[in-house]
């Protein structure tokens, strides 16, 4: 795993801009922006964990963010003063036992192992309250079976999951109460300048009984 923290902490300096400086960047953070505002809209962000924050992108849903990158704090801390940001690991995190109301984590379980996964799983079980939501996206393996898409590097974006599997990965301490997809249309194949127009279709094939066959799957669960 030593693997993922490193080769982000090389990325933290131009990673908002060479990620999400364009359109289709802007494209995925619409689509992410607009999840977070329907399921934790209602929940204050000083009650609100943002695990695996890197750069603080979404830090706006929340007053707490962990990484275990210390150049993507440092990028975070720039942006986000205010904010409690925390080093450390996602497995083992600094906080007492049901302190949140709600975490939430993007572009971090697409590459763990199942293992590793099944131990975050818990670390997040522990610190959410009863009632709890955690929001967490995954690529779609059902989109990689139709597409021929792969990983990069063994562990980058290795964690494919289709909802069936994600189904049997949760045990009696979770309920998945919603899922949507992200990123339906090919969107790195449409003209940049074109790009905006196509959004509110993407939006809606992500809602549709389609969503599992979008670029990402976004799964919201519930500690029982």
């Amino acid at each position: 795993m030593e693997n993922i923290f490193c080769y982000y902490d090389k990325l933290a300096p131009g990673y908002d801009q060479s990620r999400f400086g364009n359109t289709y960047g802007q494209f995925l953070h619409h689509q992410e922006h607009r999840v977070l505002t329907r399921w934790l809209g209602h929940i204050p962000a000083a009650h609100t964990l943002d695990l695996a924050c890197g750069t603080g992108r979404l830090l706006d849903f929340a007053r707490t963010g962990l990484d275990k990158s210390p150049n993507m704090l440092q990028e975070a801390r720039q942006k986000h003063p205010s904010k409690k940001l925390i080093l450390g690991d996602a497995t083992k995190m600094p906080f007492p036992d049901n302190c949140f109301e709600a975490v939430f984590s993007f572009h971090f379980f697409m590459h763990l192992d199942r293992d590793y996964m099944g131990a975050v799983l818990t670390e997040v079980w522990r610190v959410l309250r009863p009632g709890g939501r955690f929001i967490v996206d995954v690529p779609s393996q059902k989109r990689r079976s139709l597409t021929g898409g792969h990983s990069h590097g063994g562990w980058h974006g290795s964690g494919a999951m289709d909802i069936s599997e994600w189904v049997a990965e949760l045990d009696k301490k979770w309920q998945m109460v919603d899922r949507q997809g992200i990123l339906f249309l090919p969107v790195h194949r449409i003209p940049a300048r074109w790009r905006a127009t196509f959004l509110p279709f993407d939006n809606l094939l992500c809602h549709s009984f389609l969503k599992e066959y979008a670029s990402y799957l976004v799964l919201c669960l519930v500690k029982k």
